[in-house]
């Protein structure tokens, strides 16, 4: 069906589109009555939806125009109108020969029906004899007309006025509030003026500030301090008047000087003696200085960090100064550790970056290195080193897959897996790791334990468990793992805090490691918490761990005691489908033959002449492009033969998502497969959302990306 839409709301107009699209109909857009009109009579719409309220020409005036048409006046015609809906406005258009009169807004099913119906009905009236309709006079429709425009003007100047009086209450409120607002600023000043007069109030301010504070005299003694001071040395105030600022404070070199504060070697440089001494003897204020100071907590000694600022008082007629020291030790910590999140930020872009290049890098190695095996005979002698490269190569692209986890670069690509295969595979490869002190035992349950995951992540995790277990066993012990499949009832889901109930596919990590105490366990999921030495671990393993697992819908627990090893238990959610086998073997060479045309848009010139290369060799036509702009040029050029795109993702001028979504605009149901080095939601969410969006992973197989190509070009 064709549809010719009359809207001059762009928004409106585009949920039209959008409805009738979804019903395979063709659209045509007009943005007012004198566009609808040429567009009428130049494409000949199986029907017209129109808006009523529109410039130049609306829709009344469009109607009658159609009507006096004798090529355009048989062709049904809709109002859809938020404006035009009182029962004359609907009378006239229906006089005119409008089919019906549809209010907006009216949900998209329910306008389909209507205008299935109103087909119907045309078609019916079509096989019947036509009868020769009476409209009304110009004079009786002009009459009309102006009536309703008239109608709907007052109901506008009534609206604008009672917005305008609704304004301007608003303005009065708002200057009420400004000068509430200004009254309220002036007491508060005066309240704050009152305040500083007052000395009892002084005296508060100094006994409730949150850090320590200490009022010196000129022999730099305590003559009062406030209730932070006790709090943090456990000293009597009592007993801190009459001391020396770090006699008062409990400081290791007061305390260890025989001679007090100021007079010990390690005193010459104390920030706190020069900083007070240079306030007494010059009067300048000194703010937020950086210094620290010894102490002992718990029998071990400690440096605190404070920051420091002084300001010279008078007090009756003595002239003293006012200290205040703020514990900023664990600022200190936290920006330490905001650095070294930043600096994890960093290298994480930096890593994603490298593992992009890497991968376009692998692509080609991988490629070519295929396309030689392919051509070879079975009894060539080369065939074993071409091999040897493509395993290498793969084993780089598991690098770079850890790198774009690292960064958060990669998405989890999930797939139906069984967890006991995946458990057998890292079998050997946990041997390794765990060294020949660790006797290593893997039982995986009798039965299938399909689950929805990203076998790679899924590996990440056993091989954390195992490393940490290595870590926890210096002497030699036991690891064990293996898995079981439960049922999780309700009660089970509360304790655990899993999502739904039912089935799940629980793995248990077991060792005889030096365990934990409760309140190390409680902390090991923790970013950056680690009980390593420092320099031999980030704190991000057991996190990235809980990361993955609770991406996979799942839960983890962990069961310790010191000297009783430690048991981490993960449970997945089984899933109905059965583990379907995701490896192409590298030796397939009756990849399936096209003739299509292709245009293929890669800005790593060797990644796309061993790709155009590859595609050619099997019979596809190929026009390449060396970035986004380049292929939409091409696209305008070729798109009578071109069937599917190729896109790299990253391209400079303008990426393949963007060039995709121009070149969608000329060719709607154009298909493309995505190639990235690393995947990005955007691509996920296209895919998701439009079936001719396809994606595939850098690096990848000649032999796979053939057969998506094949694949996506026979998907009707």
């Amino acid at each position: 069906m064709n549809v010719l839409i009359v809207e001059d709301n762009s928004a409106a107009r585009k949920l039209l589109r959008i409805t009738f699209e979804h019903y395979k109909c063709t659209v045509i857009e007009a943005e007012d009555g004198v566009e609808g009109l040429e567009l009428a009579a130049r494409h000949k719409p199986d029907i017209i939806i129109s808006d009523a309220l529109m410039p130049r020409m609306d829709g009344f005036q469009l109607l009658r125009a159609l009507k006096v048409d004798p090529e355009l006046k048989s062709i049904p015609f809709v109002f859809y109108s938020s404006t035009y809906t009182g029962e004359k406005e609907i009378e006239l258009a229906l006089s005119l020969g409008a089919e019906t009169f549809v209010s907006k807004p009216v949900e998209p099913a329910v306008l389909w029906e209507k205008t299935c119906s109103i087909m119907n009905d045309w078609e019916a009236r079509q096989r019947k004899p036509a009868h020769q309709a009476t409209g009304d006079t110009d004079e009786q429709y002009l009459r009309e007309y102006s009536r309703i425009v008239a109608n709907k003007l007052e109901e506008k100047v009534h609206e604008l006025e009672e917005e305008l009086a609704l304004r301007a209450q608003a303005e009065e409120e708002l200057r009420r509030l400004n000068a509430e607002l200004t009254r309220e600023i002036d007491e508060r000043g005066k309240a704050e003026r009152a305040l500083r007069e007052q000395e009892e109030e002084l005296a508060m301010i100094f006994e409730a500030a949150p850090f320590i504070m200490l009022l010196l005299d000129g022999e730099r003694k305590v003559c009062r301090a406030n209730g932070m001071a006790y709090s943090f040395t456990g000293t009597a105030i009592s007993d801190m008047i009459g001391r020396r600022s770090g006699e008062a404070l409990r400081c290791l070199h007061s305390v260890d000087s025989p001679e007090g504060c100021g007079s010990g070697i390690s005193c010459r440089d104390c920030n706190i003696r020069k900083t007070v001494m240079d306030t007494f003897e010059s009067g300048n204020s000194h703010h937020q200085v950086e210094t620290s100071l010894p102490f002992s907590v718990q029998g071990k000694e400690q440096t605190i960090q404070f920051l420091l600022s002084t300001t010279k008082v008078m007090v009756g007629r003595q002239t003293m100064v006012l200290i205040s020291l703020q514990d900023i030790s664990e600022y200190k910590k936290l920006e330490a550790e905001l650095r070294h999140v930043q600096k994890m930020e960093s290298i994480g872009t930096m890593a994603g970056g490298i593992a992009h290049d890497f991968n376009n890098i692998l692509t080609v190695i991988i490629g070519y290195s295929q396309i030689a095996l392919l051509k070879m005979s079975d009894d060539d002698s080369q065939q074993e080193n071409v091999k040897q490269i493509l395993a290498s190569a793969e084993r780089a692209a598991n690098l770079t897959r850890d790198l774009l986890l690292f960064s958060r670069k990669k998405v989890g690509d999930k797939k139906n897996e069984d967890l006991n295969d995946i458990v057998r595979s890292l079998e050997k490869f946990l041997h390794r790791i765990i060294g020949e002190d660790i006797a290593c035992t893997v039982n995986p349950g009798n039965e299938a334990m399909p689950i929805l995951a990203d076998a790679h992540q899924i590996e990440q995790v056993l091989m954390n468990f195992a490393t940490n277990a290595r870590d926890a066993m210096p002497n030699g012990g036991s690891l064990s793992i293996a898995t079981e499949r439960i049922q999780l009832d309700e009660e089970d889901i509360t304790s655990l805090g899993c999502g739904e109930c039912g089935e799940y596919a629980v793995l248990t990590v077991t060792d005889t490691g030096i365990g934990m105490d409760d309140k190390t366990r409680q902390q090991i999921f923790d970013p950056f918490f680690t009980t390593k030495e420092v320099g031999k671990g980030t704190g991000l393993g057991l996190a990235v761990v809980y990361g993955i697992i609770r991406q996979h819908d799942g839960q983890i627990t962990v069961d310790s005691e010191p000297g009783h090893g430690t048991t981490f238990r993960v449970y997945l959610p089984v899933t109905r489908a059965a583990a379907k086998e995701n490896k192409i073997d590298q030796n397939h060479k009756q990849s399936v033959r096209g003739a299509e045309t292709i245009l293929l848009a890669e800005d790593e010139e060797s990644l796309r002449n061993m790709s155009q290369s590859l595609l050619e060799s099997f019979g596809y036509t190929v026009i390449s492009a060396v970035d986004g702009e380049d292929a939409v040029k091409k696209f305008r050029e070729n798109r009578k033969q071109i069937r599917l795109l190729l896109f790299d993702v990253v391209m400079p001028k303008k990426n393949g998502i963007d060039a995709y979504d121009e070149i969608r605009a000329i060719k709607p149901d154009i298909k493309v497969i995505f190639a990235s080095g690393y995947s990005t939601e955007a691509v996920q969410q296209k895919a998701l959302t439009n079936e001719n969006v396809i994606s595939i992973a850098k690096p990848y197989l000649p032999s796979n990306l053939l057969a998506l190509v094949r694949s996506v070009l026979d998907k009707k």
